[in-house]
């Protein structure tokens, strides 16, 4: 799936080493709902591949599309940021 359907990016793993190429699948304007509200806000998923980028932590940012993204939660353990 991300060999057709992934887009070249790279992610910073925020330890001040190389950024690593990756292919990031992109989905905007996802709904979810934050823990203290009672409304949907629009966030941005960016999946990657964990075989890729490797660890992830809070200081990742991954860059896209000429704009850089602060990864903020993984979504679920399932080998995909």
């Amino acid at each position: 799936m991300f060999r057709k359907w992934g887009k070249a990016a790279t992610y910073d793993d925020g330890s001040g080493g190389e950024s690593i190429d990756c292919r990031v699948i992109k989905d905007q304007e996802v709904g979810e709902f934050e823990e203290d509200e009672r409304v949907r806000v629009p966030r941005v998923e960016l999946n990657l591949l964990v075989s890729e980028v490797g660890v992830y932590c809070l200081e990742t940012v991954v860059a896209f599309g000429g704009v850089e993204y602060a990864v903020r939660k993984m979504l679920s353990d399932d080998g995909v940021i």
